[in-house]
């Protein structure tokens, strides 16, 4: 036998499996439900999928509100730093300001706590 014959006789041997075969019959099946059981497992298997779908899709909303929310708590740790410098600078300048236009003695300062723990008073 050369190779034409052997291939002419396998065509009709392939064709054949193709179109009868288990995968055809598992094909041909595929479009309607076999038992009751089956149309049951389809359907919970479309719910679930829906599911799987609106799942992906919360996931992917909230993964945008947490960069957005990164990107706000960023600038909101910026501006509470420049708050605090400011603060401690008006802290600053209002001792600053208490001690030229006060002096000592008419201020409710307590003037042993000021004194150097290892200083003796005059």
């Amino acid at each position: 036998m050369d190779a034409a014959h052997v291939r002419a006789s396998l065509v009709g041997t392939v064709r054949s499996v193709v179109t009868t075969g288990p995968v055809m019959r598992a094909r041909r099946l595929a479009g309607r439900a076999v038992t009751p059981e089956v149309a049951l497992l389809r359907d919970e298997l479309a719910r679930l999928r829906d599911d799987v779908a609106r799942v992906r899709e919360d996931v992917a909303a909230l993964a945008a509100e947490r960069e957005q929310l990164a990107e706000r708590v960023g600038v909101l740790d910026s501006d509470l730093d420049e708050a605090r410098r400011l603060n401690v600078r008006l802290a600053e300048l209002t001792d600053l300001v208490t001690e030229i236009v006060l002096p000592l003695h008419d201020r409710d300062i307590d003037i042993e706590r000021l004194r150097p723990h290892d200083v003796e008073p005059q």
